[in-house]
C-alpha cells in the first residue's frame, strides 16, 4: 500500500504542475464576515466549513473542554426532538465540528442543491443553541466517549502531554477536555461561554466544491446565525522553551506496547523554513519506517511522525512504537540523524529523494472536501494568504541541502519525551 500511495501522491504532484497550480481562493463579501471560496466544478458535493475565534486559547485555566463542549452542545440541540446533527444526516448531509487550539470550526457537507436548506437548519440552532441540562449531558457523553478513544491512542496520549508542556495557557490543554473537567460545567458556563466568544466580528467561512448559488445562500444565512459582534483581540500563544536536557513525562494507559513520542517546536505555516521541515518530516520517518509493500496498522507500525501546523507556533512530535523496534535503539538512529543533519549538510541526491517523496506526502495531505476546507481556513485563521498551501509544493522543491541542516539546527537538536507505558495487566 506505500508504494501505491507514493505512486498516487507523485501523480497528484504531476497532475498539478500540468494543469497549473489550483485557482486563486475567491473572497466574497457576506455582508458580515468573508468567505473563502475555491470552485471544483468536477464535483457533486459542495463543503462549507465556519471559522469561529472560540478556540482551546479562549479558555481559561479552569474552563479545560469548555469549547468542545459549547460546540458539541450545538450539534446535540433538538430540531424537532432530534438532535441538530442527526436531523441534518437524515436530510441528505452531514455536519461535525473540530477544536483547535485558536478556532472551533463546524463542517456542513451535501449536495450543492441541499445546502440552503440544510444551512437554515444550522442556522436556527447556531443563533440560538440550547444548553439546558438534557442537552449538556448528551454533548458530555458524547464527548467521553471520544476521549475513552482517544486515550487508546499512545500516540495522542503522548503527544497531548507534550503539548501541555510546551504552550502556555488554553492553547496546551486537551482539544475535548476530560471527562472529570467536563462534569464541572453547568448551563449558565456554555452559555457565558458562547455568548463571550461566539461573534460575527470573528467568523469567516471557506466553501470548496459545486459552488454557486446554492452555497452562496447557504454561506450567507450560516454567516447571519452567529451573533453579531466586533472582533476580540487575541493574545499571542505562549511557550515553554525547550531546555538543553529533554524533560521527561511519564503516564500509564491500557496500551498493548510502550510508547515513546518526541516533541519539537516547528516552523509554522507560512514561515520560510515549513517546506525544509516538511523534508525533515519524511527523513524522520524514513528513519523509523523504511519503504514497505504495504502501510500497515497502528499497532504493527514501527513509528511516525506528526506535524501540527494549526497552530502559530507550530509543534512537530515523533514517535516510537516500542512493541515493533527497540525504543533504546530507535532513540539512538533518531538521535544519531538529527546531529549529523545539524552538522554538515546532507549531500543533494539524499535531499532531492527526500524533496520528492516530501512533495508526494504533501500532496496527499489534504483531499477530502472537509480537509480542503481546513486548509484554507487554517491559512486564514493565522493571517496568510487562503492559497499559502498551494505554493509549499515550490517551496519543498526549492529546498537545499543548507536549509535542511539549518532547520535541524534550529528545531530539531532540542525536544521533550514523553512516555506512555503500559498499565500492569494491560497486556503490554
Amino acid at each position: 500500500m506505500r508504494a501505491a500511495v507514493a505512486a498516487l501522491a507523485f501523480s497528484a504532484v504531476f497532475s498539478l504542475a500540468a494543469n497549473g497550480a489550483e485557482p486563486a481562493t475567491a473572497v466574497v463579501d457576506l455582508g458580515g464576515s468573508n468567505a473563502y471560496v475555491r470552485s471544483d466544478p468536477g464535483l457533486a458535493l459542495c463543503g462549507i466549513s465556519l471559522f469561529v475565534r472560540a478556540g482551546l486559547d479562549r479558555q481559561t485555566s479552569d474552563q479545560n473542554g469548555l469549547a468542545a463542549l459549547v460546540a458539541q452542545s450545538i450539534l446535540r440541540t433538538p430540531v424537532n426532538a432530534v438532535a441538530l446533527t442527526d436531523a441534518v444526516t437524515a436530510r441528505g448531509g452531514s455536519l461535525e465540528y473540530s477544536v483547535s487550539p485558536q478556532y472551533v470550526r463546524f463542517y456542513l457537507e451535501a449536495p450543492a442543491g441541499l445546502l440552503p436548506a440544510l444551512a437554515t437548519l444550522v442556522a436556527g440552532v447556531l443563533s440560538a443553541p440550547s444548553f439546558d441540562p438534557l442537552t449538556l449531558n448528551a454533548a458530555r457523553t458524547a464527548l467521553a466517549t471520544r476521549i475513552a478513544a482517544d486515550d487508546r491512542d499512545p500516540r495522542r496520549v503522548g503527544l497531548q502531554m507534550l503539548r501541555a508542556a510546551h504552550y502556555i495557557g488554553g492553547a496546551g490543554m486537551p482539544s475535548l477536555g476530560t471527562t472529570s473537567s467536563l462534569a464541572a460545567f453547568g448551563p449558565a458556563d456554555a452559555q457565558a461561554f458562547f455568548h463571550q466568544w461566539y461573534v460575527r466580528g470573528d467568523a469567516f467561512l471557506t466553501v470548496v466544491g459545486q459552488t454557486g448559488e446554492a452555497s452562496d445562500a447557504a454561506s450567507r444565512a450560516l454567516d447571519a446565525a452567529v451573533p453579531a459582534g466586533a472582533p476580540i483581540p487575541s493574545a499571542v500563544i505562549g511557550t515553554h522553551e525547550f531546555a538543553a536536557q529533554p524533560k521527561r513525562l511519564v503516564t500509564r494507559r491500557d496500551v498493548y506496547a510502550p510508547f515513546v513520542v518526541l516533541g519539537f517546536a516547528a516552523p509554522s505555516l507560512g514561515d520560510p523554513d515549513f517546506a525544509a521541515a516538511l523534508v525533515m518530516r519524511t527523513m524522520l520517518t524514513e528513519v523509523l519506517e523504511p519503504n514497505a509493500a504495504s502501510t500497515p496498522p497502528l499497532l504493527l507500525r514501527p513509528g511516525g511522525a506528526i506535524y501540527g501546523y494549526d497552530t502559530a507556533p507550530a509543534f512537530m512530535s515523533v514517535w516510537l512504537n516500542g512493541g515493533r523496534i527497540d525504543p533504546t535503539e530507535g532513540l539512538t538512529s533518531l538521535d544519531a540523524v538529527l546531529k549529523r543533519a545539524a552538522a554538515q549538510p546532507l549531500t543533494d541526491t539524499i535531499v532531492s529523494r527526500f524533496k520528492a517523496r516530501a512533495r508526494g506526502e504533501w500532496a496527499l495531505e489534504n483531499l477530502s472536501l472537509e480537509e480542503r476546507t481546513w486548509e484554507l481556513g487554517n491559512a486564514v485563521a493565522q493571517g496568510l494568504d487562503a492559497d499559502v498551501a498551494a505554493r509549499v509544493d515550490e517551496a519543498i522543491g526549492r529546498v537545499t541541502p543548507a536549509d535542511l541542516q539549518r532547520v535541524a539546527k534550529r528545531y530539531f537538536q532540542r525536544f521533550d519525551v514523553a512516555l506512555v507505558l503500559p498499565r500492569e495487566g494491560s497486556g503490554g
